[in-house]
């Protein structure tokens, strides 16, 4: 029998191949053809199932509703299986809001989130049952709204280093004064909004350019405190949900390891128990402080990468090895993929994990920099230790689940990889890859520019 090294709940070392639950990764980059991107339909219905129970069993207040980013991963087969789960859905855009309908959410478990709405996508929202935050329809009755606030602390950038007030984050209601997002009315001095135009609830997001937990204590105070002069202003107003919007990483976090300052910091993540402790926690901490009943409150969190991020892996072909000995020297890995479609390397500063899938159990012997096809520098990752490695393996980018397919583009003009999902031992597509077809197909070239002079 061979020998079995398990990475995680979906990842393991089988006779030195890489396996995506019972799949070889290897096998699936011949069969489906490289780049694509894997998705396991297990690991996700873990994750799902994980953020319920921790988060619903640490809050006796009333119902947890975990509204898993559309933008995360909009494919419609992955949204399918986290209905199935339960799992409500955060979108943004009227894009987003059609994909979850089609992805089977239930209607008032659909957050529409944004500060821009069109009467449209307003209109749409309320026609669909959907739950708005911050924004109004003059057609029928508002659906349920919440007020987004950005609470007077520092943000993150994504150096993960707290530069700038929360007053210069254009996201969000600027507290206690300025106009109601709703329009006209004023929540400050100026008296409060008519009892029909007051939002049900609070929404606060804070990113997730850190994996602590220390910034969720004094950030759920201050929402506190603002839920305060908002029933001090309001006559009594009271929020019937909180939503805390997302900011949970993923286990293996890769976020801003390209950064040679945060390459120290601890490489795992805390456990999801932990991040709903210490939420659920504050949480009541703040209702308590400010005498708000601590029942009937519908909690909401919108986790993205947490949900996606590890079900995801990205799977590449070695087409070439590249080395020079002077000035200094230097190796690369040319692969069949690029950054453009794992755009985190630049957007995040992500460094992935990288594992070559046909020889996962080799010790380390080169360092090179894996790099991509297109004619920009591309590295992937810089600096990796690897096996010795030739045409024709396969390598696996981990932790990829998540933002990479929605982000990606088509620089020079490379087709958009697929997704494959799989489940066991089953495999299949569920996004087919781009075609040249497909990457021209909006373009019109007038008639008089074709024809002959």
């Amino acid at each position: 029998m061979a020998v079995q090294t398990l990475l995680d709940e979906c990842l393991s070392i089988r006779g030195g191949r890489l396996f995506i639950e019972e799949c070889d990764a290897d096998e699936l980059a011949r069969q489906f053809g490289t780049p694509c991107t894997v998705m396991s339909e297990d690991q996700l219905r873990r994750n799902a199932r994980r953020y319920r129970r921790e988060f619903e069993q640490r809050w006796p207040a009333g119902p947890v509703v975990v509204l898993a980013s559309i933008k995360a991963n909009f494919a419609l087969a992955t949204r399918w299986i986290l209905s199935q789960e339960g799992l409500g859905c955060d979108t943004f855009g009227a894009g987003e809001l059609d994909a979850a309908l089609e992805g089977g959410v239930p209607p008032d478990r659909i957050s529409v989130n944004g500060a821009i709405k069109d009467q449209p996508l307003i209109e749409a929202a309320v026609r669909a049952g959907a739950r708005i935050t911050r924004g109004r329809s003059r057609v029928g009755t508002p659906g349920d709204d919440s007020l987004p606030h950005s609470p007077g602390l520092l943000h993150a950038d994504r150096a993960d280093r707290p530069v700038r007030g929360a007053h210069h984050d254009r996201r969000g209601h600027p507290a206690v004064q300025g106009r109601h997002p709703h329009g006209g009315h004023r929540a400050g001095p100026a008296g409060p909004p008519d009892a029909g135009d007051r939002p049900g609830g609070g929404h606060a997001h804070i990113g997730r350019h850190t994996n602590r937990t220390e910034q969720w204590p004094p950030i759920i105070a201050a929402y506190g405190a603002l839920l305060a002069r908002l029933r001090e202003a309001w006559n009594g107003w009271t929020p019937r949900e909180l939503n805390l919007g997302g900011g949970y990483p993923v286990p293996r976090d890769p976020f801003g390891r390209g950064l040679a300052r945060l390459q120290g910091r601890p490489r795992t993540a805390p456990d999801v128990s932990e991040y709903a402790g210490v939420v659920t926690a504050s949480f009541m901490n703040a209702l308590q402080e400010h005498g708000f009943p601590q029942r009937d409150l519908r909690l909401e969190i919108e986790p993205g990468r947490g949900i996606y991020g590890d079900a995801g892996v990205h799977l590449a072909t070695v087409r070439n090895i590249k080395a020079v000995d002077s000035p200094a020297p230097h190796r690369w890995v040319e692969t069949d993929t690029s950054d453009m479609f794992l755009p985190d390397v630049v957007w995040e500063h992500n460094r992935w994990t990288a594992i070559v899938a046909n020889k996962a159990d080799r010790q380390s012997t080169i360092v090179a920099d894996i790099v991509g096809l297109t004619c920009q520098p591309d590295r992937i990752v810089p600096l990796a230790s690897l096996p010795d490695v030739e045409p024709g393996d396969s390598i696996a980018f981990l932790d990829t689940g998540a933002y990479q397919d929605g982000l990606a583009c088509n620089f020079n003009a490379l087709p958009r990889p697929g997704m494959v999902l799989v489940t066991g031992d089953r495999a299949e597509w569920i996004k087919r890859p781009e075609t040249l077809a497909d990457l021209f197909r909006r373009d019109v070239v007038p008639p008089r520019l074709t024809a002959r002079q």
